[in-house]
């Protein structure tokens, strides 16, 4: 955990990607208690050995809050942290790309909310997938995605887990070979990413959640989760690099 947590404050350090393209839309890297994400600075510094008796309240509160992660969490998170910083920006933001752009199209298809049941909603999410994939492979190709992500890297946002985005802090995706690739959540919101020409109108979805998804050290496979209003979490929905 202490080491975890030094990762933590080294990356806080050297600041959010989007801080020098796009300044509204700032990721910084630490647990939240559920406040915006966005233009929020992380003072915080790395906790202190438990047995130093120097020991700050913010460090105990710090360590306490990073609790939250489950072990698998944790190991995915450390993991990520070894991947090429620009590859898992680039896939992170096409994978918001993607999230974004299918519940933008499911709205505006969708006449009356009221009318429409759970399993009705993941089957339009369902269907309009796959050109949401088709359109963020072909954005990140272009060189508006290559150079927000060459400016630095998204790494996993801990405020995701708190309301009002509510992400499950993990998935999994199914490989070909039969196996699963273990998925962690990078970057979430409430309404359009950064990047995005679409935004939400939140009728039937209160946020998105993107997640980074390895196997054996390698970032094999983006997904993401639509959070419903009034049912929770949709379907998660995969691809794969």
């Amino acid at each position: 955990m202490q080491a975890w947590m030094r990762r933590v404050g080294a990356l806080v350090l050297t600041g959010g990607m989007v801080a020098v393209l796009v300044p509204a839309c700032t990721i910084h890297l630490r647990p939240s208690d559920g406040d915006e994400i966005e233009n929020e600075s992380a003072e915080h510094p790395p906790p202190a050995h438990p047995d130093d008796a120097s020991e700050t309240d913010d460090d105990v509160e710090d360590d306490q809050e990073s609790e939250m992660m489950s072990a698998e969490a944790e190991a995915a998170y450390d993991e990520l942290m070894s991947i090429d910083p620009q590859e898992v920006a680039l896939k992170t933001m096409a994978t918001s790309y993607a999230a974004v752009m299918v519940a933008s199209l499911v709205e505006t298809r969708v006449v009356d909310p009221a009318a429409l049941d759970f399993e009705a909603l993941d089957a339009l999410i369902e269907q309009h997938a796959p050109a949401g994939w088709d359109s963020a492979r072909l954005w990140i190709e272009t060189p508006e995605a290559t150079t927000l992500a060459s400016t630095d890297g998204i790494y996993p946002d801990f405020a995701c887990f708190n309301e009002p985005y509510g992400c499950p802090q993990t998935t999994e995706c199914p490989l070909s070979s039969g196996e699963q690739a273990f998925c962690m959540v990078t970057h979430c919101g409430t309404g359009e990413c950064p990047w995005c020409p679409w935004g939400l109108g939140n009728l039937l979805f209160k946020s998105w959640c993107a997640y980074g998804c390895l196997r054996h050290g390698s970032l094999v496979a983006g997904a993401y989760i639509l959070i419903t209003n009034g049912w929770g979490p949709g379907k998660r929905q995969c691809t794969y690099w």
